[in-house]
């Protein structure tokens, strides 16, 4: 079939089936994305941060849409006449109830096009150089155009925001991108008509209109034997688009046949995902047994009992001490005599005490236990009764070395 055959009178609504892993892909992506924006509304900062950047994406966005919208040229009756009727006839072709907007844009050299929306509005892009490119091949146009129009038939760009979370996932957004792109690839070559005219129109995006016409394309579609290793294949499965070569091929399976299968390339990278993440797991999971392993000798050596402070076993240091606490006793006592003196009441708990005697001694720091650096326990035991204790040389409250003194100011005036 000629290059100019494609352009024909409007034709029956064509069907075609979407890649087939796009379906089981977008419900992992759905399945995925509220869980996503769960982890991201557990903190506020973290939902925070997600508005603001869907707030930043939505203004960029927004600034595109305007510079398109006055700045390309939009397809119309009146503007480009022939290539606007060729857009509405394939959108027809396609099954869209409403023609998308269309807009040829200059895009300094870049051989390209694109299907967006802004609210409810949908529209094509088609960048003028790659029509240039594509010259009178109009099934190469087709392709281009339908490829756009197949995003639009499909819903590739339906419930965007709210999928978005999947739809950025490393690999499985990747692979779902990658699909929509195959699908896109059937729609194109279904509406331009023409397998060849399909093959020629990935051709120029690929090598531009120079040469694009001095292209082997079973030569081009054998390149896929380079990446054909692990890391070719780890850096294929973080792509969103297909190589070229293989979307050639996927178009016109006869320009692979006798070439080897790729094979090799998906075990190794298979094994380097593997080193990558399954390694590293195995060595927090092994750093944790030892850590367990470390505090349970520690334990051990402790003996019933055990914290994280040493058991003081030194009887001259257990002595000195030992007075020590006997000061600072006699010391709290004179400051809740002098409290009680004043009409105060008798604290109900450690912090309560802390503020009598720092309300008392501004210019002295509240004593602290010897044995252990923390404060002196207390218990109101009742009326003008209390308990001021420490915890003694094994470090540990409530055990039989704790030191108690008892406080009782029943009788004394004040309050």
């Amino acid at each position: 079939m000629s290059a100019n055959v494609a352009a024909t009178a409007p034709r029956q609504v064509v069907h075609v089936e979407r890649w087939p892993s796009e379906a089981p892909l977008l419900a992992l992506v759905v399945l995925a994305s509220p869980a996503l924006w769960a982890l991201l509304g557990i903190t506020i900062v973290g939902l925070l941060y997600a508005l603001l950047l869907g707030l930043f994406f939505f203004f960029v966005h927004l600034a595109f849409i305007t510079h398109l919208r006055g700045s390309a040229v939009r397809l119309g009756p009146e503007q480009l006449p022939e290539l606007h009727s060729r857009v509405v006839e394939l959108a027809r072709a396609a099954g869209l109830a409403e023609e998308p907007e269309a807009y040829l844009l200059e895009a300094g050299g870049n051989l390209n096009a694109l299907a967006t929306k802004f609210l409810r509005g949908r529209m094509i892009v088609l960048f003028s150089d790659l029509l240039e490119a594509c010259g009178e091949d109009r099934a190469a146009r087709d392709m281009v155009i339908g490829h756009e129009i197949g995003h639009l038939r499909s819903g590739h760009l339906d419930w965007y925001l709210l999928t978005a979370p999947g739809r950025l996932l490393p690999f499985l957004g990747s692979a779902y991108s990658r699909a929509c792109e195959r699908t896109c690839d059937r729609w194109g070559a279904a509406l331009c008509g023409d397998a060849a005219g399909a093959v020629r129109g990935l051709t120029i995006l690929a090598a531009g209109s120079a040469h694009a016409g001095r292209i082997n394309p079973r030569a081009f579609a054998a390149q896929q034997r380079h990446l054909d290793t692990g890391w070719m294949t780890l850096g294929r499965w973080l792509s969103a688009y297909p190589p070229l070569s293989e979307r050639l091929a996927l178009l016109d399976p006869a320009l692979t046949v006798g070439l080897p299968a790729n094979r090799r390339g998906t075990r190794r990278a298979a094994a380097i995902l593997a080193a990558l993440v399954l390694l590293p797991a195995l060595g927090v999971v092994l750093g944790g047994y030892l850590w367990s392993r470390a505090l349970a000798g520690l334990a051990e050596l402790g003996g019933e009992g055990w914290s994280a402070r040493p058991r003081i076993t030194d009887p001259e240091q257990i002595e000195m001490f030992r007075l020590l606490v006997g000061a600072h006793q006699t010391e709290i006592e004179q400051v809740l005599r002098e409290h009680l003196a004043a009409g105060g009441a008798l604290p109900d708990s450690e912090s309560e005490l802390a503020a009598i005697w720092d309300g008392a001694r501004p210019d002295q720091d509240f004593p602290d236990d010897p044995f252990t650096g923390d404060s002196y326990g207390w218990i109101s035991i009742g009326g003008r009764s209390g308990l001021l204790y420490s915890a003694g040389p094994d470090g540990e409250t409530a055990t039989a070395d704790d030191i108690d003194y008892e406080l009782d100011f029943e009788g004394e005036a004040g309050g």
